[in-house]
This record gives structure tokens, sequence and C-alpha cells, in this order.
């Protein structure tokens, strides 16, 4: 006998005998004089009983024992048990426990299925198994959604999924989302956005309907080697019905990456096109591209879609961290770049100078300007430009004035330099500095950014404790101090970064981090960072704000590299510095970072297109999807 407080564990049937139990293990024996348990208990489970349930149900079946209705379509019946048609499906449930006449009914006839598909459900409910192929995958997920069928509609869109190719993946992308299958509808589209050049080339793309071409071009994962290949689908998929499709392209215009295409195209093929010559909302947007390229377009200041390149092209905005000092307070010269899509970290050219304290950093399009500093005895005046292009550092023309400690910013493609006594600007198309206005009132270690076309500049009053901001307006050459109201209390001045017309100001001494529209007057605060960042660094990429390295609120040397989101209003730790780092600078720039998709629309063709398979043809719905698309075509 087993007491209670004895362990009893069952293993099951055998496998060569169902009906003999498995050894068991067997509990150690008790003294006869033990006290037995009045309420002995056993936990009981047969993990293979409803294998067996639904193996002695499927014997009934073969046996026809028990049948107590049918249900028929397309003049074939189907004996069947209404209990386990009903436990197999939420639509018979329905149908048998409601009050229908169904529930009574011996017979019930079902008219938006076939006979072989109802066969193939019904024999599932009595098996678990069915087998899809390229004959019945239609309408057996279209059977499979109406009679609630969860897992057959899913391995139906499995199948499909599997089945795909240029010469059908739009008509399943419609089947999908027609049938509520959002994941094969989501990996259809991104078998699409990964083909859509081997679509053009098989002529496949010319029928799409105007919502779909531009939810492709506007879709990031839009699959192109180079930004060039983007516009002439786009000029494919209009030129295919011109008269109806003309009026289409400034809109299509919007979504194509226009600061990315090489300068000659942009005017040799894409401004000369009589297509977008004609058309003043084209030329604007070709307008804003140049000004990009010319660096005369902040980014940061004016994020928007089309200054966001394209994964598939290969470049990529990165993080540039330059220097700075390690654990041992010993000065680095390394350059590290972060990509944020892949997350990894690559060494860049290092700093050929000594980097000394006190010089500043600055991002001018996509080099990097390094400007002034000291060595403790001497100031420097010397202006150190990384091109991006080639991962080499120049040295360029020197400042007019040596300096430590100052800010540096670029607005309408100009670096500025600005300290307390001094401003100087630099063109770099002629590689001179010419010396501006100073600003109205001396300031000790100034932050500066622009927004919104103009110079901001933020510090304590010199030999105060004072905080003011001062701004410099280049169309008027004139500095004027802004009456911004009462700052924060900062006990000196923050490092400061502009995006999206928005100056965000972080503390050396706190986690929190203040903001100031310019536009409206107005201070706000945003949630505070997940820890101190004494001596890090601040710098703006994609549209978010990044903060790295420094010491934490333990005061010990820091590499967290935490991210700001404006639009979900929440940081996040994205990473860490190759070393734990402070006083270093960093700032964000495009360059090659990921290798090049093979594809573009005048080079080779997928294999896919030319695969000989059995290809999957929803035949029913091509010809509404026909339809549809003339409908589109003429709104």
């Amino acid at each position: 006998m087993i007491t209670a407080n004895q362990s009893f564990t069952f293993h099951g049937y055998d496998e060569e005998d169902p009906l003999r139990p498995r050894s068991m293990d067997r509990p150690p024996s008790l003294p006869p004089d033990s006290p037995q348990p009045p309420d002995a208990s056993l936990p009981f489970y047969d993990p293979s009983h409803a294998l067996h349930l639904l193996q002695g149900i499927s014997e009934l079946r073969s046996e026809q024992k028990f049948f107590d209705m049918t249900v028929s379509a397309g003049e074939q019946d189907f004996p069947c048990h209404r209990t386990v048609l009903a436990a197999a499906s939420l639509y018979f449930r329905a149908m048998f426990a409601g009050r229908l006449r169904e529930s009574q009914a011996q017979r019930v006839e079902l008219q938006q299925v076939s006979g072989p598909t109802l066969g193939l459900l019904v024999d599932f409910c009595y098996s678990g198994r069915v087998i899809v192929t390229q004959a019945n995958v239609e309408q057996l997920l279209q059977a499979a959604d109406l009679f609630q069928f969860p897992s057959v509609k899913e391995a139906c869109c499995q199948y499909l999924e599997g089945q795909l190719d240029v010469t059908n993946c739009l008509e399943i992308q419609e089947f999908a989302e027609a049938y509520a299958c959002r994941g094969l509808a989501e990996s259809t589209k991104r078998f699409i956005l990964a083909h859509m050049v081997a679509l053009a080339e098989a002529r496949e793309l010319e029928r799409l309907p105007w919502s779909r071409i531009l939810e492709y071009v506007r879709d990031d994962r839009l699959c192109v080697d180079k930004e060039e290949t983007a516009y002439q689908l786009v000029l494919s998929w209009v030129r295919a019905d011109l008269p109806r499709r003309q009026h289409r392209l400034p809109e299509l215009f919007q979504h194509i990456r226009l600061p990315f295409i090489r300068r000659y195209y942009l005017l040799a093929q894409v401004e000369s096109d009589p297509l977008v010559y004609c058309s003043p909302a084209c030329l604007r947007l070709i307008g804003e591209a140049r000004a990009f390229q010319s660096c005369e377009y902040d980014r940061h200041d004016r994020p928007c879609e089309r200054m966001r390149p394209r994964p598939s092209t290969g470049l990529a905005e990165i993080l540039v961290v330059i220097g700075g000092c390690d654990q041992e307070c010993d000065e680095m010269v390394t350059v590290d770049c972060y990509n944020p899509q892949s997350g990894q970290w690559r060494y860049l050219a290092e700093f050929p100078d000594h980097l000394g304290g006190g010089y500043s950093m600055a991002a001018l399009g996509n080099d990097i300007y390094v400007t002034g500093g000291s060595d403790g005895a001497r100031l420097y005046d010397c202006v150190w430009r990384y091109n991006s292009s080639v991962n080499e550092w120049t040295e360029v023309s020197p400042m007019l004035k040596a300096r430590e400690y100052h800010g540096s910013t670029v607005l309408k493609g100009l670096l500025y330099v600005v300290n307390s006594d001094s401003t100087e600007r630099y063109d770099h198309s002629i590689d001179s500095w010419e010396s501006l206005p100073s600003m109205l009132y001396s300031m000790d270690n100034c932050s500066t950014t622009s927004c919104r076309e103009k110079l901001y500049a933020i510090g304590s009053l010199e030999g105060k404790d004072k905080m003011i901001m001062q701004c410099y307006d280049p169309d008027t050459d004139i500095w004027s101090l802004v009456n911004c109201g009462q700052f924060p209390p900062w006990s000196f001045a923050p490092k400061t970064v502009t995006i999206n017309g928005l100056i965000y100001f972080v503390r050396d001494d706190s986690a929190e981090v203040d903001v100031y529209s310019p536009l409206k007057n107005e201070w706000d605060k945003i949630p505070p960072m997940s820890q101190v960042h004494v001596g890090g660094s601040l710098a703006a990429l994609d549209g978010k704000l990044y903060v790295s390295g420094g010491y934490d609120n333990a005061f010990e040397l820091s590499g967290v590299v935490e991210a700001y989101d404006p639009e979900k209003r929440a940081w996040s730790t994205i990473g860490r510095l190759p070393q734990s780092t402070f006083w270093h600078a960093s700032v964000s720039i495009f360059r090659q970072f990921m290798p090049h998709t093979q594809y573009s629309f005048d080079g080779p063709t997928l294999d896919n297109v030319h695969h000989e398979r059995h290809t999957i043809n929803l035949n029913r719905r091509r010809q509404h999807l026909h339809n549809h698309n003339l409908n589109e075509m003429h709104r």
C-alpha cells in the first residue's frame, strides 16, 4: 500500500503494449507500525491520453460507429460526430451549441466550400493531419479561415511562403491581406521589397496600383544598390501608363532619397528629365537635395525620411568618437565609429597629432573638423579635417586665433568657432577663415549649436555665475541677447545639441535633460538619463540624442552609450564604447559601412525570375486584382 506521504511516478504505457503500464519507481517500504494518513491521494497524468483518444475517435469513424450527423458540400456527404466537429472548430461549436436549426439537424449542407476541401477539414478533425498542395492551398486556406481552423490556415500560409517568387508574390500579398494572414502578408512584403528590381525586369511592377507602389517606395527596406535605382523604378511605373500616372510623380518623388543620388546623376538624369523638369514640386525637392549635398541643409534640425539612406545601399549614419582620456587619464588618439544598424564598432584612421585638451569638434557634411586645443603650455590654432570618403586626416588652414575650450558648430555649410572674446567662420570650399563680430557679452565655457538657421551660444557671464544665451544671425551679421526667461539650475554650461527645432541641454552633474524651443521661447524637460555622464559626450544621430562615456553616479568611469528617442520620449541603452572614456568628442556622419547589394535596375536578374518550378497562381484573384488595378489607375 502506498501512503499519502510517499511519491508515485507514472511513466505512461509501454510502447510495445499500450495496455501495459511501464515500470514505475517503487517507493521505499515503511515500517509496519508507521501511521497511515486518513486521506491518501494519487495525482495522475497520462501524457499519451490525448493521442489515444484521437486514435480511438478516428477508429470509430473508420468503423462508422456512433455517427450522429452528416455534413455535405458539392454533393459529397461526410458522416461524422457532432462533438468532434464542435471540439475542433469554434465555427461548428457555435453552430451546434446555439439555437440555430443546424444544432438539431441530422444533415447540414455547407455552401461556401467544395466537397474535397470539406473532406480535408473533416479528416483533420479526426487525425490532426492535412496535406497542403499547390492544387488545394487556395481553397483550403479560404475554408480554414471561414470555418475557423487556425492551425490549418497557418499551415497554408507556411506553404505559400515557401512558394514565393516574382511571378506570384504580388497576388499572394493581396490574398494574404484579404484573409488577414498577417504573418504571410508581412513576409511576402519583405520578399517583394527585396526583389523589386526583378519584378521590374519581369514587368510585374507595371501593373501595381498607385497605393502599392507608394507603399513600397516609401519603405526603408526597399532593396536597391543605390538610390538611383529607386528613382528608375518609380519612373518606369509612371511611364508604363503615362497619361493616367504622370500626376502621381510628385508624391512618389517625396519618398525618393534624392540627397543620396550622385550629384552628376541628379543633374544629368533626374533634373533634366521632362517629367521632372516640368514639375515645380519635383524641382523643389531637387533643390533640397542640392542643399543637403552642399552641407547647407541641417538634417538634425530638419529631419525627414529623405535624409535617411536605405540600409541596402550600404550607406549608414554612424557615430564617430574621437580622443578623450582612459582610466589612467592617458590621452587617447583613437577614432572609433558605431553603426546603429549592425550594433558594431570599427576603427577609423587615428588622429595624426597630439590632441591635447580644450579642442572642439564638428561635422561638416561627411567630414569632421577638429579645431584648437592646448598641451597645457601653448594654445593651438591648427585645424584637422577627416575625409570620410578616403578615411584620412589632413591639416587645413589654421584659425585666425589660437584657442582652447571653445565651441564649434556648422550653419548653412560653414564652420563657426566661438569663444569668449572672438568669433570666426571657415569656408571649406576656399579653405579660408574670416573674422566675425564678437558676442555682446563674454562668456566662460560656452556651448554652441545651430537651430533654425541661427547660431546659439550658452554659458555663464565671464567671472560671474549668471547664465545667458546669445544668438548670432548670419543674414544680419549681428549678435543678440536671447530673452529666454528663467534658466534651469545649472552650475555651469551644459552640452548642447539640436534636434528638430529643439535645443537639448545635457548636464555633467545631473541625469536631468532640459529642452528649449526658440520658436515658442519655452523651456521643457524630458525623462532623465539612466545615469550621469560626467565628462561624457553628446551627439545627434538619426533624430535621436546620443550620450556616451564619462563618470557615472558612483564616479566610476563608464563606457555606456544611451540614446533618447523624441518620438517615444524614452531613453534606451544601445551599447558600450570600445573603451571607457571621458573628455572625448562625438559627432555623426554618413559613411559606407555595409556591403552593396548585388542588384540594380540595369544589372543581372535574380535566379528565381527564370526558376523552373511549380509556382502558385491564385487564378480566381488575378482577374479581380486586374480589375482593381484598373480602377485605381483611373482615380
